[in-house]
């Protein structure tokens, strides 16, 4: 019985415990380190990858996790879709923006979503995420988590976001903190030193920071220019520079040496009708302007003989700003020669588009904010809805939680009652058996005062014929079967080799009282262990004392065969007390028979109730011929019987 208890009580313990494992036996910590660690090899689609573990409950019911896969979604579609990789990095931004921590995904989402706006020209809106990022670092500028090299990429970001809405004092406060990581790259780098150093320096000219400090960085920028390309651009700002300190024909040497590095492409581009970077055009606009500031009329009609060639190449894109810069070029080269009709006229046609760009500029920036506004509702109105989800699932698991408690309590009622159940059945179940033993010894007892006076009959009669060996046999048996049913009656089970010998001692005492007018035989196979197997006591020997007190008449030779064997394939022991005596032909014989059978029958049924063994009782008579007792009952052995 306890065995059952405790077996139920474990069912139960694991039901509950089934019912409240949730996701916070792992920390968020953990499993975006483990989210981390994975990567969808070289033959997987990434996209796929990502997109199927957002079917595992263990990563998408933490909120920050499921921010990563999102994010990592975003970065495998990268350019090739958009649409879509602004889809899931908003939707990453939007689980992930208010929780603490994980400042290196934040910072990675508003880097991704202020270039996608860049991609599309909403430069507010690129600014406007740009300065998020840029505020993380603010708040923790010594934060680990984020690499110096991704902390100068975030400033670069801003500051150049801030030249395309006119700040330029800014980008150059922003450049300068993008500086300030430098020393914690390690050695090469060229590319990024090289642009730190250049918008550090225009964005010093623009600003008007001492000389000393311009001649700093274009030193700086001279390290860092590994190809011709930034080697060019080291020539035109070095121009920019002279041309600022009013050193006109030293600015034209460098503005003339930039643009002499790339005289072939650009014969080639001009001739091909080929892709012009908008650089190159901007720098002739620049040595046109020191032409100007020189006087050099026929310098200048050269340089914008180039320009007008360049525009009218149809695969260069050139901005509001660029046409504007070649106007004002335009004005004063007019106003330095003294061709002041078309100066005035030039003048009203920068206004035109000084005040078309002012109102794209307005127009785009209002639809921008409203844009940036509405983003910012969605964003709020998908919060509300994953807080409302959140709490719904929150209550769902105090749902959970209330029927699993409920369970839990009508099972545990439950299994009290049927340990109560079990409990009643056991001891009434004990009770049957403790009445069947005490019937069975109340049997013997009414059967032993004659079988003792027909047994000491028998002794005095050995005596007074003077036989003592019979004698003194005949007493040795019986004080062996006294003492076996005085030890083994108080027993409940008895081994089957003590009840062997019983009988054994038995069917001699009888044997010598009848003056062996019956034989006997005990057939045990070799292999079965008897010592080991155990049997209620007194169970076959009213069978045996049956066979002989009625079964036989003395006219003829009698025998009893008592066969025991084991049917392995049911796990029973077969007892089989077979005699060739008269049979079951008087009603007398019948009924005396019949009350040691009921009383063994009940005992076997209740072997069978508490050994789950079927049990079998069957007797096999033809009058004359003799009669035949099957006993089947369970095997038994010693671990069972402890």
């Amino acid at each position: 019985m306890k065995n059952y208890l405790t077996i139920v009580l474990l069912s139960l313990f694991a039901i509950l415990s089934s019912c409240s494992e949730t996701q916070e036996d792992i920390s968020t910590e953990q499993l975006v380190k483990e989210i981390e660690s994975t990567e969808p090899t070289e033959q997987e689609d990434k996209i796929l990858f990502w997109k199927d573990m957002l079917n595992k409950d263990k990563y998408t019911s933490d909120k920050v996790v499921k921010a990563y896969i999102y994010s990592y979604i975003a970065e495998s579609f990268g350019r090739s879709n958009i649409d879509s990789t602004e889809m899931y990095a908003t939707k990453a931004l939007v689980l992930i923006e208010d929780v603490e921590g994980f400042e290196k995904r934040k910072t990675d989402i508003y880097t991704g979503l202020g270039l996608i706006a860049d991609n599309r020209g909403q430069i507010f809106l690129a600014s406007n995420y740009y300065h998020k990022a840029e505020a993380i670092l603010n708040a923790n500028p010594s934060i680990s988590t984020i690499s110096a090299k991704d902390k100068i990429k975030i400033y670069l970001h801003n500051a150049q976001s801030t030249i395309k809405v006119g700040l330029y004092e800014r980008t150059y406060d922003l450049t300068k903190k993008a500086e300030s990581y430098l020393d914690s790259l390690p050695e090469g780098n060229n590319d990024l030193r090289f642009r730190i150093y250049s918008q550090i320096f225009v964005s010093g000219l623009q600003k008007r920071i001492n000389s000393d400090s311009l001649r700093y960085y274009l030193n700086k920028i001279a390290q860092s220019a590994q190809s011709s390309e930034s080697k060019q651009f080291y020539y035109i700002y070095k121009g920019h520079f002279f041309s600022q300190q009013e050193e006109l024909d030293s600015a034209k040497i460098y503005y003339q040496t930039g643009l002499e590095m790339n005289q072939d492409d650009l014969k080639k581009e001009l001739k091909n009708q080929v892709m012009i970077p908008a650089n190159r055009y901007l720098f002739y606009c620049f040595f046109l302007e020191n032409s100007i500031k020189r006087g050099k009329k026929n310098e200048a009609d050269s340089i914008i003989s180039i320009l007008s060639e360049m525009k009218q190449n149809t695969s260069i894109n050139l901005s509001y700003s660029n046409h504007i810069t070649f106007s004002k070029s335009m004005m004063s080269y007019y106003y330095r020669f003294k061709d002041f009709d078309k100066y005035y006229e030039l003048a009203e046609k920068v206004l035109e588009m000084t005040e078309e760009k002012q109102k794209k500029a307005e127009l785009q920036a209002k639809e921008e904010m409203q844009t940036m506004y509405q983003l910012e509702e969605n964003k709020r109105s998908i919060k509300k809805l994953n807080q409302s989800v959140e709490s719904t699932e929150n209550q769902l698991q105090k749902t959970k939680y209330f029927l699993a408690i409920t369970i839990l309590v009508i099972l545990i009622i439950l299994a009290i009652l049927a340990i109560l159940y079990y409990r009643q059945k056991s001891r009434k179940l004990q009770q049957e058996y403790e009445k069947v033993i005490l019937e069975q010894k109340l049997l013997r007892t009414q059967m032993e005062p004659h079988f003792i006076f027909n047994t000491l009959s028998t002794l005095q009669s050995l005596i007074r014929f003077q036989e003592p060996k019979k004698a003194i046999n005949y007493l040795n048996r019986f004080s062996r079967l006294l003492r076996s049913n005085l030890e083994l009656s108080r027993q409940e089970m008895i081994s089957l080799e003590d009840e062997i010998e019983t009988i054994d001692n038995y069917l001699n005492l009888q044997q010598a009282r009848f003056e062996d007018y019956f034989t006997y035989q005990i057939k045990v196979p070799n292999e079965l262990e008897i010592d080991a197997l155990f049997i209620p006591p007194m169970l076959i020997q009213p069978f045996v004392e049956n066979s002989i007190l009625h079964g036989f008449d003395g006219e003829k030779e009698w025998h009893i065969d008592i066969k025991i064997t084991e049917l392995t394939a049911t796990k029973q022991l077969q007892i089989e007390i077979i005699d060739n005596g008269v049979g079951i032909h008087t009603t007398p014989k019948k009924k005396h028979k019949s009350l040691s059978g009921e009383i063994a029958k009940e005992r076997l049924e209740i072997l069978s109730k508490k050994y789950k063994i079927p049990t079998d009782y069957q007797i096999f008579s033809e009058q004359g011929k003799g009669t035949t007792v099957c006993l089947k009952l369970p095997i038994i052995d010693g671990f069972q019987q402890n």
